[in-house]
């Protein structure tokens, strides 16, 4: 069973919309890895990448921790609580 956390959409105070989704895929633009490659990495299936990348699903906190590492980044940037 997988673990899952909600992070849809919430607002900040300028009312951007802050979306784990959106997020990761900028990460691992700026990282320059592949959802093949992250999965990979990961232990888990390219699917599962696009899932999370899509939205239709969220990583448990222990694999948002495994991906902050792999992108050298933050769960709060992920999570879209800070730039």
């Amino acid at each position: 069973m997988v673990k899952q956390f909600y992070t849809h959409s919430v607002y900040n105070g300028d009312m951007k919309v802050l979306n784990f989704a959106e997020n990761l895929k900028n990460e691992m633009r700026n990282c320059r890895i592949s959802q093949e490659k992250l999965a990979k990495e990961l232990g888990t299936t390219q699917a599962t990448v696009s899932r999370w990348a899509s939205g239709e699903y969220q990583p448990d906190f222990e694999t948002l921790f495994q991906i902050c590492e792999i992108l050298d980044t933050t769960p709060n940037v992920l999570l879209g609580w800070e730039d």
